[in-house]
């Protein structure tokens, strides 16, 4: 184990979290947009309002989902899982957790926004292994451990 690839871990890690929940919520704002008929006839102004509101959001949704995703990392990264199968299986259980209100009542809306709320998840499961979750585990690997198939 060398102190670059600890290094290189450290600083990716949050980078990639970073940017999974950014995309997450940008993806999840466009996604609320599209359900709600136009109000304002200037599209330009619409987009805008939905990136800074979905910047508005990933603070939100970073602080709901913190301290699951990090437990999840942890144990991605100790015992080196890299599939992006169980990104993506994280990301629509985070996702779920962070928006599904217990006693919440299921209408059409909600049931929407469920479906919306989870597909975000999937994007944000995908982002965070495209930057950060190819490369996971802090153990050097040898010919030896080396898995199967990746």
């Amino acid at each position: 184990m060398s102190l670059s690839r600890i290094l290189a871990r450290l600083i990716m890690v949050p980078v990639g979290l970073a940017f999974a929940i950014l995309a997450a919520s940008l993806f999840l704002s466009f996604a609320v947009l599209s359900m709600e008929p136009t109000t304002v006839g200037d599209p330009v102004l619409e987009n805008v309002f939905t990136v800074f509101s979905g910047i508005a959001l990933a603070s939100i949704f970073g602080s709901a989902v913190f301290y699951p995703t990090i437990l999840g990392l942890i144990i991605a990264e100790i015992f080196s899982l890299r599939s992006l199968w169980l990104y993506l299986i994280c990301g629509l259980g985070i996702a779920m957790l962070a928006t599904r209100a217990p006693g919440e009542p299921m209408d059409q809306i909600a049931i929407g926004l469920d479906i919306r709320a989870l597909a975000s998840g999937l994007v944000g499961g995908l982002v965070y292994w495209i930057i950060a979750g190819r490369g996971a585990g802090i153990v050097k690997r040898t010919l030896d451990n080396k898995p199967k198939s990746l």
